[in-house]
């Protein structure tokens, strides 16, 4: 199952966008060092050069050991194809492995690898030295403020995160 943002019901009930292009930069500054960059710091690039589909799996895969396919594209907001291509992928570099499932023998379970596992915590490792200097260049009292606004955008976001068919 596909999941979609109806941008239509985002823009509802909503402020000018005149900030948007702002955002859209900073977000992307952002993102640029939480995934690899090269010009980033050694301590703060990740370990292993996989993208992003490819983290997230082991993220989830870390948090959420012996899920389905189904589940980890429901998590990824992406189509069962590309799903399997990750997965094929991530087994075929040795970090996660399908298992039958102890409920339902005909489907398959995945798991992290010992060197999967190795790979996530190092992964999970890199992504909070990466929040920390992020947070470093606020104070106490605008971290709490930045993590309550973040939430709200979450919450909002992701209310608007429908499944389609």
């Amino acid at each position: 199952m596909e999941t979609a943002i109806d941008i239509s019901r985002l823009m509802q009930d909503s402020l000018p966008m005149s900030r948007a292009p702002e955002l859209l930069e900073m977000v992307g500054t952002l993102m640029r060092v939480m995934l690899v960059s090269e010009r980033t710091p050694p301590d703060f690039q990740h370990a292993i050069p996989y993208n992003p589909l490819d983290f997230n799996t082991i993220g989830f895969l870390r948090m959420n050991p012996g899920s389905r396919a189904s589940q980890v594209s429901d998590h990824l907001g992406v189509k069962p194809t590309t799903t399997s291509s990750v997965i094929a992928r991530l087994v075929k570099r040795g970090v996660i492995e399908r298992r039958k499932d102890a409920k339902d023998g005909r489907a398959a379970s995945l798991v992290l690898t010992q060197e999967g596992q190795k790979l996530a915590e190092t992964l999970f490792q890199q992504d909070l030295k990466n929040m920390a200097l992020f947070l470093s260049a606020l104070t106490e009292k605008e971290q709490v403020q930045l993590l309550k606004l973040l939430s709200k955008v979450t919450q909002r976001v992701q209310s608007l995160d429908a499944p389609t068919n």
